[in-house]
């Protein structure tokens, strides 16, 4: 009897932890232990139960849908979310080691960017986004810190501007340092994101700027999305946190990206 009940369990949370990947392209052990009280062993049978069923695919400290499987745009709670310990810890390292006094950078809107905020009250930062929730937060860092907006269509639901508005304000800039993320990389199609329009304003932002710098935790490596953003030859740093695999490592350095790994 207990063995069945146990069965009827196992199914119940593979079947919810199936949803969970399928839903925000990725998940995590912490993220499990915490959504099902059982054991990282448990957890680790879980995953690859499901990925021999081609659920999805079992990645160092995780899984991620399946490679062919393209992600859509998650809700900003659901990012906001998912993955915050490495997320925080991204975005510290990238403002205490890649922002100087006196910079001008350009944020993209996501949650990992907007991480860096409350790490830049430095002298004579000029902060720059096209993103509502941005630009609100970095408010707190006033007068300290100047913060601008390029305007145009403001777009759900991300909340961020687009259009050729956003990306005429960004051709006019001369930037140190453009810090994005993306939902997805791959090592054929580089960088890549759902929506034709946020696509147009980050490449808008890379090209006003001097650097590129990437935040992105390893979770959405090897996950496709439906555009290129950008190739990887447009990257110069990378950050990303310690469950990066050796290989990929190795990879993203052999095509000459400053990768740069943050102990979670």
């Amino acid at each position: 009897m207990v063995e069945e009940l146990n069965s009827i369990l196992a199914v119940e949370r593979r079947k919810r932890i199936a949803q969970l990947v399928e839903s925000n392209g990725s998940i995590n052990y912490a993220d499990l232990e915490r959504s099902f009280g059982v054991s990282r062993m448990t957890l680790y049978r879980d995953l690859k139960a499901l990925e021999g069923m081609n659920r999805l695919r079992c990645v160092r400290g995780g899984a991620v849908r399946l490679d062919n499987a393209v992600i859509s745009e998650p809700m900003p709670s659901k990012k906001r979310a998912l993955h915050r310990r490495e997320k925080e810890l991204i975005g510290r390292f990238a403002a205490q080691n890649f922002v100087r006094e006196g910079d001008f950078i350009v944020l993209e809107a996501g949650t990992t960017a907007a991480c860096m905020i409350k790490h830049l009250a430095r002298p004579g930062v000029t902060l720059i986004s096209n993103g509502l929730e941005t630009i609100r937060e970095a408010t707190n860092l006033l007068p300290t810190v100047t913060v601008m907006g390029c305007g145009g269509i403001l777009r759900e639901p991300s909340y961020t501007f687009v259009g050729p508005q956003a990306e005429m304000f960004f051709a006019q800039l001369r930037a140190h340092t453009a810090f994005l993320s993306a939902s997805g990389l791959t090592l054929e199609n580089g960088l890549m994101d759902p929506n034709p329009l946020e696509i147009q304003v980050k490449r808008a932002m890379v090209a006003c700027a001097e650097r590129l710098v990437v935040l992105m935790d390893s979770s959405k490596f090897g996950v496709r999305s439906l555009l290129q953003t950008l190739p990887l030859d447009q990257v110069d740093v990378l950050i990303t946190d310690d469950r990066i695999t050796d290989k990929f490592a190795e990879e993203l350095r052999a095509r000459g990206i400053d990768l740069r790994v943050v102990l979670a």
